[in-house]
C-alpha cells in the first residue's frame, strides 16, 4: 500500500517481530503421479477438441479445425519439435514453458520440468489448465485474431480456459473436475503471474494474478461468448508499475508497524462515505493475541479456546471489536505483504458494517453473508485502486497479495481443500472491485451464491 502521509502514532496492536510460520502452498486433490498426469493430458486433449468443435462455429460462424495429435508435443531432451514460423525449435526453447505457435499450428509443453512441477504443487488438473490456455491461442489463430495486444491475447486465452473448465464441471466425461481443482487453479495463476511492478504495456505481459484469475472466472461464469468479446470490450487490468525506486526496493510494503493504523484510517474513510449509519472504529477496537498463549486470548461473549482462535482474524459480535492472531498475521506480512494483512483486517471490518445494516446470517456466518463481506472488501479495494481515498492507494502486487492471503487463510483455518470457498470468495471480491460497493446488495449476493455453490 502507498500511504499519502506517514502514520506516526505507535499503536499497541502493531505487528511485532515473532516466530515465522511457513505458509502452505495450494495443492489439488488429484494424484500427481506421472501415469495419472499422462491420463489427464490425454483426456484434456480429447475433451478440448470436442469442446471447440461445438463452440467455435457458434462463436465465429466457421468450422473448427482440430489440432493434429502429432502436433501436440510433450517436449523433453531428444524429442523432435516442429519449426515455429520457420525457426528451428529445440527443447531449450520450451524448457519451463508451454506455447502455441501462431500460424504453425502446434502446441509444445515442457514435459520434463514444467508439467511435473505444476502437477506436484497443484495436482494433475494443472496440466489440463495449461493445455486449455494454449488451446485458447489456437482458437485465436483460427479466428484470425493474431494482431491484438499481447496482454489481451493472454487474457482471452485465460478466459477461454475458464469456459472450458466450467464445461468440464458441468458435463464431465473422461476429464473430470475433482474436489480441490478450482482452489488449485488460483494457486496456479499466482505461480504464473507477471512479476509485480510489470506494466500491462510490456510486450511480454500476461497479467497480474488477479488479472488472470478475473479472466478465468469470466469464462467460468459467463462462457466463451464473453471471452470472444474481449478485443471489442477489453477487461479491466490491475497491473501497476512501481512509482519509484524506493517503492520497488520495498516491494510496495509500508513498515509492519504502520500497516494496521493505515488500514484503520482507509477503512474508516471508505465506509464513512458509503454507509450513512457508519460509526468509525479506532485502533483501540482492534486487539492482538497469541493463540499459543491462552492468557492473551480475549473473551467474546465468554472464554475462547485456542482451537477457536488459532490463525483467526475475526469481528466479535458480542463485544464489538476486531481481533487477530498476531503470529499468523506477522507471517502473512513477512511472506505475502502489507495488503495481505490489510485485506484480512478489512474482511471482519466489513462484518462490522453488516451488523450496522442488520444483514441476515452474519451471526451464523452463512455463505451469502460471507460473500457479501468479500464484495464489500472488493469495493474498498477499488476505491484504493482508483485513488479516491485521501489516506493512500494500492501498490504493485497488492491485489495479488489479497488472493494469496485468502488462500492461506482458508487453509490455515482448516477449510477442506475440496471446498472451493476461496474460488467463490474471490469471485465476489471481483464483483465489488469491478462493479463497485453498490453492487453488493444482499439479495443479489444470496441468489448468486446459491447458483455458484454447486460448482
Amino acid at each position: 500500500m502507498r500511504p499519502r502521509m506517514r502514520v506516526l502514532a505507535v499503536v499497541a496492536v502493531a505487528l511485532l517481530a515473532s516466530q515465522v510460520v511457513v505458509l502452505p502452498r495450494a495443492t489439488g486433490a488429484t494424484s500427481s503421479s506421472s501415469s495419472s498426469t499422462d491420463k489427464v493430458i490425454a483426456a484434456a486433449i480429447s475433451e478440448l477438441q470436442s469442446y471447440w468443435a461445438d463452440e467455435f462455429p457458434q462463436l465465429y460462424s466457421a468450422r473448427y479445425q482440430p489440432i493434429p495429435r502429432a502436433r501436440i508435443v510433450a517436449a523433453r531432451p531428444g524429442v523432435a519439435i516442429p519449426s515455429c514460423q520457420g525457426h528451428r525449435e529445440t527443447y531449450s526453447d520450451v524448457r519451463g514453458n508451454a506455447f502455441y505457435c501462431l500460424h504453425s499450428n502446434f502446441i509444445a509443453y515442457d514435459d520434463a520440468r514444467l508439467m511435473p512441477s505444476l502437477t506436484k504443487t497443484f495436482g494433475t488438473f494443472a496440466a489440463a489448465l495449461v493445455l486449455a490456455h494454449e488451446w485458447g491461442h489456437a482458437i485465436q489463430d483460427r479466428a484470425g485474431n493474431d494482431n491484438e495486444k499481447t496482454i489481451y491475447m493472454e487474457q482471452q486465452a485465460d478466459c477461454f480456459a475458464g469456459g472450458f473448465v466450467r464445461h468440464v464441471s458441468d458435463v464431465g466425461g473422461a476429464l473430470k473436475l475433482q474436489p480441490g481443482d478450482l482452489e488449485a487453479s488460483l494457486g496456479a495463476m499466482l505461480e504464473i503471474r507477471d512479476t509485480p511492478g510489470q506494466s500491462a504495456e510490456d510486450p511480454s505481459a500476461h497479467g497480474s494474478a488477479l488479472d488472470r484469475i478475473s479472466a478465468f472466472q469470466d469464462g467460468f461464469e459467463s462462457g466463451p461468448a464473453k471471452c470472444a468479446g474481449y478485443f471489442d470490450n477489453p477487461p479491466v487490468l490491475v497491473e501497476l508499475p512501481f512509482s519509484s525506486e524506493g517503492e520497488q526496493l520495498s516491494n510496495g510494503n509500508v513498515a509492519a508497524e504502520d500497516v494496521i493504523p493505515l488500514a484503520v484510517d482507509l477503512l474508516n474513510e471508505f465506509y464513512s462515505q458509503v454507509e450513512p449509519n457508519y460509526q468509525p472504529l479506532s485502533t483501540r477496537d482492534i486487539r492482538s493475541f497469541d493463540s499459543s498463549k491462552p492468557k492473551t486470548i480475549p473473551d467474546c461473549g465468554g472464554a475462547l479456546t485456542r482451537k477457536q482462535v488459532e490463525n483467526r482474524v475475526f469481528y466479535c459480535l458480542s463485544d464489538g471489536y476486531i481481533a487477530f492472531d498476531e503470529p499468523f498475521l506477522q507471517s502473512v506480512y513477512d511472506h505475502i505483504g502489507d495488503f495481505g494483512v490489510a485485506s484480512l483486517i478489512a474482511n471482519p471490518w466489513a462484518t462490522y458494517v453488516q451488523t450496522i445494516q442488520q444483514i441476515p446470517g452474519v451471526a451464523d456466518n452463512t455463505l451469502p453473508a460471507v460473500f457479501q463481506s468479500d464484495c464489500y472488501t472488493g469495493g474498498w479495494s477499488a476505491a484504493l485502486f482508483n485513488g479516491v481515498l485521501r489516506g493512500g492507494n494500492l501498490s504493485p502486487g497488492d491485489l495479488d497479495e489479497f488472493v494469496q492471503a485468502f488462500l492461506v487463510y482458508s487453509r490455515a483455518r482448516g477449510v477442506q481443500a475440496n471446498v472451493p470457498i476461496t474460488f467463490l470468495r474471490v469471485a465476489f471480491f471481483r464483483q465489488g472491485f469491478l462493479q463497485g460497493y453498490n453492487s453488493c446488495g444482499y439479495q443479489g449476493i444470496a441468489d448468486a451464491s446459491a447458483s455458484l455453490e454447486g460448482h
